[in-house]
């Protein structure tokens, strides 16, 4: 992570910034993404099944066989537990 922003990049792309890592950690690298995002305005594309990155994100890409199909916004999205509704 420190060195995708060390050259303070416009845009990072993460690839399961948060798989396999245990339950704090997962918690502190989302807060440092989002609070890199805040302060820097970094965009921040995250390929992941953390639903926990629900809760930072602007927006939300759903991806089916390889290719885009749906984007919305994450106050358009209704979360409950153990399901996800648009």
């Amino acid at each position: 992570i420190a060195r995708a922003f060390a050259n303070e990049p416009a845009i990072i792309l993460a690839d399961e910034p948060t798989g396999n890592l245990d339950l704090k950690t997962g918690q502190e690298i989302i807060g440092l993404l989002k609070a890199m995002n805040q302060e820097s305005g970094v965009t921040i594309i995250s390929a992941t099944h953390d639903h926990k990155m629900l809760d930072v994100s602007d927006r939300i890409m759903r991806m089916a066989d390889g290719k885009i199909d749906h984007i919305e916004r994450r106050r358009d999205v209704k979360i409950e537990l153990g399901h996800i509704e648009t």
